[in-house]
């Protein structure tokens, strides 16, 4: 018989198994996250007898909507079944049961970021709607100097602690529908970044404070998981960040607003349940809420 509960010490082994298994991540990332994120009492499975089937990560952050109102939230990450019991909806059962066991802590909204594409129809059947648009930019250093400046100015990136990132990350976002991070997140998104031979930073052209978040998928491809500048000091950002953090490849993902001068993809990148008032025209392309990090 099924069982839903908190994980508990001495599990760990089990569920490396499955990260392993479902996302095919090398073991020294999994051991990274379990080192330095995990928390059973966020982490929720669902087993048989001792054996886990399916596991996942209940992280808190905000979902703000306006600069005086937000909702308690908690972004699914990480959900996984076990290959051999796919298929069966022990993952449909255990976000139910972290709805149903958040409640008391008045967690209002879900958000989640599905692995690949075929993954929406599936979260759309359990009340998730597409609710996080990012712009998706693809750029060689070769052709980086012929991109446009619409503004002159001076910029200089360098790296910054988690807070002060999280300060210019919610400056930036400010008065818009976005997800908000504890410091503790940015911490761990910092010793990401600096695992892959990268970093988080601080993004400075004259006055204005902006961030950026970095890992280096390989020594010749960079992907650029934010950037936070006005979308007229955009490509000013880009030039200088090529010349920082050399590559031949990158991958550039923001808010469509910021990267509107951007040639790219603005495609769905992450989904939302949530409460019948909230609004549902976030859920279009221009009124798209957004998400960042996420941590994939």
């Amino acid at each position: 018989m099924h069982k839903m509960r908190l994980a508990e010490i001495g599990e760990e082994q089990q569920q490396k198994e499955i990260w392993k298994l479902c996302f095919g991540d090398p073991e020294r990332y999994i051991n990274f996250f379990f080192n330095n994120r995990y928390k059973a009492d966020e982490t929720a499975v669902l087993l048989d007898d001792r054996e886990i089937l399916a596991m996942l990560t209940m992280m808190p952050v905000k979902t703000v909507i306006s600069d005086h109102h937000s909702y308690n939230t908690a972004m699914l990450y990480a959900i996984a079944t076990a290959p051999k019991y796919q298929n069966q909806g022990l993952a449909s059962k255990l976000i139910d049961y972290c709805c149903q066991y958040l409640k008391p802590c008045r967690t209002e909204v879900f958000v989640l970021v599905p692995a690949n594409l075929k993954l929406f129809d599936f979260y759309r059947k359990l009340g998730f709607r597409n609710g996080f648009y990012i712009k998706e930019t693809q750029l060689n250093y070769s052709n980086v100097d012929t991109l446009p400046v619409y503004q002159q100015g001076e910029c200089l990136i360098y790296p910054i602690t988690p807070e002060d990132y999280n300060r210019r990350r919610n400056h930036q976002l400010q008065g818009s529908f976005y997800i908000s991070y504890r410091d503790e997140d940015i911490v761990y998104q910092k010793k990401l970044s600096q695992l892959s031979g990268a970093d988080i930073y601080a993004l400075d052209i004259g006055e204005i404070e902006g961030c950026l978040a970095v890992e280096r998928l390989s020594p010749v491809k960079v992907i650029i998981k934010e950037i936070l500048i006005p979308a007229d000091l955009m490509t000013i950002a880009i030039k200088q960040l090529v010349q920082k953090i050399p590559a031949d490849e990158y991958v550039l993902r923001t808010h469509p607003r910021f990267g509107k001068y951007l040639e790219g993809i603005a495609r769905p990148f992450g989904m939302i349940k949530a409460p019948e008032e909230f609004d549902e025209g976030t859920s279009s392309e221009e009124n798209s809420g957004y998400l960042g990090l996420a941590f994939d």
